[in-house]
């Protein structure tokens, strides 16, 4: 089973990923496609050091020329720089509800243009140094999802016959929806049925979250893992239980006060911009000591 921890904006740097055990895919915060393809300083932020997961940058953007342009950059830019030559693949963004991501048509906005959105996918999809996958929700608003525009998507993706494309992460709630609504499983079954390979996202904090949801899923085969993104604020040992139980690992568990330890050496060793350390800060309370 997959374990993926997800993309949280200033929060998931290189010390932050490495800090999480079990994990097999990380994800970098989101970031702005044309900015990397524009200006050579944005890829000082890329943090894609030496790490035991499978390592991902997060993108957002609406063009495909762009699309080419920055997979060509990113193999140039890894090439010259070494340390930093461990991405595994490019995920394209569908999910953040970021109001400035969505009013420029990016994000959840491409969710009901299946046309763009495959154009896209295709883009990144014109080489063969790197996987590509997408990360979606169930639509922009509550009206996309009563269209069920999420399955049109899922209709064309699953013609997509490139080897390289990975994977789809389903954050299961629309992007209009407030981070305390309820996540909403119930197109999963129908999901599941895709033949593609799907990452299940939103409300999972335990095993037995996990076996709630899929409980009355027939068909698991086509559901390779799991997303969490909020637990791991509260403890980065919350995918212990999951690996040592699906995968057959043998990890322990920390305390706090050693995950904060641990945290602040790794922090040395690449360390993080202000920003990622303040909101870290902010938003994990084993970091406020």
């Amino acid at each position: 089973m997959e374990l993926h921890l997800a993309s949280m904006e200033n929060i998931t740097c290189w010390a932050f990923r490495s800090l999480c055990q079990g994990i097999t895919d990380s994800y970098t915060g989101i970031f702005s496609m044309q900015y990397l393809v524009r200006r050579s300083k944005a890829w000082r932020e890329i943090d894609t050091f030496t790490s035991k997961e499978r390592q991902w940058i997060q993108v957002a953007t609406s063009k495909e020329q762009e699309c080419r342009e920055f997979m060509a950059r990113l193999k140039r830019e890894l090439l010259a720089d070494s340390e930093k030559n461990n991405v595994f693949g490019v995920q394209l963004n569908l999910s953040c509800p970021s109001p400035n991501i969505i009013k420029i048509g990016q994000g959840p906005a491409l969710i009901k243009r299946t046309v763009r959105t495959i154009a896209l996918l295709n883009a990144l999809l014109s080489q063969d140094n790197f996987k590509v996958s997408i990360k979606t929700r169930l639509g922009l608003n509550e009206f996309e999802v009563k269209q069920r525009k999420i399955f049109a998507l899922l209709n064309e993706i699953e013609k997509i016959q490139n080897p390289n494309f990975s994977h789809v992460v389903i954050h299961f709630r629309h992007a209009k929806e407030p981070s305390y609504a309820e996540y909403n499983y119930e197109f999963l079954k129908e999901i599941a049925e895709y033949k593609i390979p799907i990452v299940i996202n939103g409300g999972i904090n335990s095993l037995r979250d996990y076996n709630n949801i899929i409980d009355s899923i027939k068909n698991k085969k086509n559901i390779i893992g799991i997303m969490i993104g909020r637990a791991a604020l509260k403890n980065p040992d919350c995918f212990v239980q999951f690996s040592n139980t699906m995968n057959n690992n043998h990890l322990e568990e920390r305390g706090l006060n050693k995950i904060n330890q641990d945290f602040n050496e790794l922090c040395k060793i690449h360390p993080p911009r202000n920003i990622y350390l303040e909101k870290i800060k902010e938003m994990c309370e084993w970091n406020k000591t």
